[in-house]
């Protein structure tokens, strides 16, 4: 009976200490600013009263941009009562203008949530938008999927700033991108604009080329820059946020009736052709370079779609290519040297060559043609020998003195009858893999020999001192 009566004071004990915990412990979210511009930086202050810091997440902090988070503890002690204050404090810039919630929830369910009105200040927008901007150069806001696109960010300030620094990269969610943004001594290139009727300096934070990696809606987010402004106060600064806005890009899907060997080439494209001659001997090779250029993307063009012909034996390669972004597009070049070596004589044709790619302005696919040229071939059809390809280098170099020898007249003149020289093939000699391994296992069996001998030697050197050491 005693027993059932303690424990009975036990429990209503910790009744008790449970009930103050709840009564005195409590969740505490404030705001410094209720109303704020999206200028305006203010301070979240959650707090934990009389009980340990829970884990916890804040819905709708999406909506401001978080500049910074502190933490502090502090005590205090009334009347030989203390409290315990644990908080977190965050420094919160909104994004936007409009109403937004922000509502703290612990591990343990406990919610307090607090309403904050982003204002509308259309002359402070103003004032700002002639004070600092961020310029992104797009030319388009609709693209065809494979088509390069130019995107560049410009920051834009017409007054003294003390600080600049970029908070957030740009964001470019399903895009491959190239960055060519240029450096001045890993500073940003700096140039004197006009904007808006005043003085102004423009700094290129960011130049690169885009590539949409599938087609439908994209979604960019710029990049975010924070700028100081410098004050009366030597060790104070005002601070604003610029750029982080969302930008909507529509990439269309290419039509479905794709053309024989089409290189996923979109854009524009022409191109330039140079032939180095036009009349050659059978054999020699008649030279060609050609550029093509444009918006579309050359890169993915390896090698030329030149059709195969009995008449010539045809050998290409790439010579340079480069890209850039010219003023606020995009322009590519790329130069391929081709040789064309007739196998007979006579008036010959170069084949044609035809580039199939997708024209962005017509919205079709379109051939780019390089027309065939016309050239004189001097000379008889082009013949190889393959009897002589095994015979050695020494009994060629005879026959050809037997040749000299049978077109000199007694004169000591050349005759005038034309010999036909045969295109000897020559191979040269290969070294066996297996001559390479005897010589390696031969090098390495006289190492292992030098090492044997030397170990030897060390220990009859070592029981000869022995012995003299005992006498």
């Amino acid at each position: 009976m005693v027993e059932e009566s303690r424990m009975k004071k036990i429990n209503l004990f910790l009744i008790m200490l449970m009930l103050c915990k709840l009564t005195f412990s409590e969740l505490i979210l404030n705001s410094s600013n209720l109303s704020p511009s999206k200028y305006e930086v203010f301070n979240l202050e959650v707090s934990f009263v009389n009980e340990d810091k829970e884990r916890y997440k804040i819905d709708g902090l999406e909506n401001f941009d978080v500049l910074s988070k502190g933490s502090s503890n502090s005590y205090n002690v009334i009347n030989g009562k203390t409290t315990s204050v644990k908080s977190d404090v965050y420094r919160l810039k909104p994004k936007k203008d409009g109403e937004f919630t922000l509502k703290v929830i612990t591990e343990k369910g406990n919610e307090k949530a607090l309403q904050i009105d982003v204002r509308e200040n259309k002359q402070l927008d103003k004032v700002m938008e002639d004070r600092f901007a961020l310029q992104v150069d797009i030319p388009k806001k609709s693209y065809y999927f494979g088509e390069k696109i130019p995107f560049q960010e410009n920051f834009i300030s017409t007054v003294n700033i003390s600080s600049f620094s970029q908070v957030k990269a740009p964001n470019f969610q399903d895009f491959s991108v190239k960055d060519i943004t240029k450096y001045n001594n890993n500073s940003y290139i700096q140039n004197q604009i006009d904007y808006k009727g005043k003085q102004a300096i423009e700094l290129n934070i960011f130049k690169g080329i885009l590539q949409a990696n599938s087609s439908g809606e994209k979604n960019i987010v710029t990049s975010e820059v924070k700028v100081g402004e410098p004050t009366r106060d030597f060790f104070y600064e005002n601070t604003t946020l610029v750029g982080g806005d969302n930008l909507k890009i529509d990439i269309k899907p290419l039509p479905v009736d794709t053309p024989k060997n089409f290189k996923d080439i979109v854009g524009t494209l022409t191109y330039k052709e140079n032939w180095k001659n036009k009349e050659v001997n059978v054999g020699q090779a008649i030279t060609l370079n050609l550029t093509l250029s444009g918006s579309g993307n050359l890169a993915l063009l390896e090698n030329l779609p030149i059709e195969n012909q009995n008449n010539f034996n045809i050998f290409q390669s790439v010579k340079n290519y480069s890209e850039e972004i010219k003023g606020e597009n995009y322009y590519n070049e790329k130069t391929f040297e081709v040789a064309f070596i007739p196998k007979n004589g006579g008036i010959e044709k170069t084949p044609e060559i035809v580039i199939p790619y997708f024209n962005t302005k017509t919205e079709k696919y379109e051939n780019l043609i390089i027309p065939s040229q016309e050239i004189k071939v001097t000379g008889e059809k082009l013949q190889i020998d393959n009897s002589s390809n095994n015979r050695p280098i020494q009994k060629n170099m005879e026959n050809n003195n037997s040749v000299n020898k049978s077109e000199t007249t007694s004169s000591g003149n050349l005759t005038n009858n034309l010999q036909e020289i045969n295109i000897k093939l020559l191979e040269t000699e290969k070294t066996s893999a297996k001559n390479i391994y005897k010589l390696a296992f031969g090098i390495v069996s006289l190492l292992c020999l030098i090492e044997l001998i030397t170990i030897i030697y060390l220990v009859l050197d070592r029981k000869k001192y022995k012995n003299v050491k005992k006498r």
